[in-house]
């Protein structure tokens, strides 16, 4: 049944593709520019000649008839094919939900033209393969060669780097600060949540740091890599653009955590959201973590 399912909605896919930008199969080169290799990810620089839809990631290596090295056909067919299924579960949660403007799958799951990408959830100390190959948008199939390094993810974090914070008005500002110099740290990858002090007390009265660490765990447990933060993030706590609202004389708490191979660096930060003048700005001396502070 999910076999015929898959192949109905690949069907329905491939009809409904039509790429508006141009695009090449023939004779396209892809550049791979591995930039920064830490316990937990890897950064990636990715260009082509010729303007072309193409398939990145990063996997595990391993050994068996698919290793790339020995027959990169297998191994790309296998790659797309894991691409379609996510995309085809991706769109048909969008139909489900009564949504018509759905992105093809080009749009969705293949890149064009220049690209930085930072692969993240990563295990420490282990070889993991990055590649790419160039899609024909409208048939699905690979075309031309396979591009793949092998990389081996350090030991242990490669950075040091803390968060300092800001609230001003609506608004809530993080920055991942490079210890070594004080500059921002743009491809560092972290986690953050803010969450209204009332809200910890409905659940069981957990103190803020036994639910973010329940919290982030969970999203790293379940790879949430969409929840995946890098350099300064600016977010307007307005109930719309974010999961909550600030509110008059409540309590707040914002945790971050570094997401490099293991949570780490963690800080929670607590304060009053005074109204539209309010501007807080918090360093690692203000952090809560550890102190058992609760409402």
């Amino acid at each position: 049944m999910r076999n015929k399912y898959l192949l109905s909605a690949l069907a329905l896919c491939l009809l409904s593709c039509s790429p508006e930008a141009k695009w090449d199969t023939h004779d396209v080169t892809i550049k791979m520019n591995v930039k920064t290799v830490s316990a937990g990810f890897i950064g990636c620089d990715f260009s082509t000649n010729k303007d072309a839809y193409y398939l990145i990631d990063c996997v595990p290596a391993y050994s068996g008839p698919n290793d790339p090295y020995q027959n990169p056909k297998q191994f790309m067919m296998l790659a797309v094919d894991s691409a379609y299924i996510d995309y085809l579960e991706w769109r048909h949660w969008l139909l489900e939900s009564g949504e018509f403007h759905i992105a093809p799958f080009a749009s969705h799951s293949l890149q064009y033209g220049d690209v930085n990408k930072i692969f993240t959830n990563l295990t420490p100390g282990k070889d993991y393969w990055v590649y790419a190959f160039v899609v024909n948008p409208e048939t699905f199939q690979p075309a031309g060669r396979l591009y793949i390094k092998t990389v081996h993810t350090a030991d242990t974090s490669v950075y040091n780097v803390h968060f300092d914070y800001r609230i001003r008005g609506m608004y809530d500002y993080i920055y991942p600060i490079n210890e070594e110099d004080g500059s921002i740290n743009y491809f560092f990858p972290y986690l953050a949540a803010t969450r209204d002090s009332a809200f910890l007390h409905d659940m069981m009265e957990q103190t803020p740091e036994d639910y973010f660490s329940e919290l982030f765990l969970a999203y790293s447990d379940l790879d949430f890599k969409e929840s995946v933060r890098y350099g300064v993030q600016v977010v307007k706590n307005d109930g719309l653009n974010s999961d909550i609202e600030f509110e008059l004389g409540h309590t707040y708490y914002t945790a971050i955590v570094s997401y490099d191979g293991f949570m780490g660096n963690n800080v929670i930060y607590q304060f009053t959201w005074t109204g539209d003048s309010c501007d807080l700005f918090f360093t690692d001396e203000d952090n809560i973590a550890g102190l058992g502070q609760d409402e």
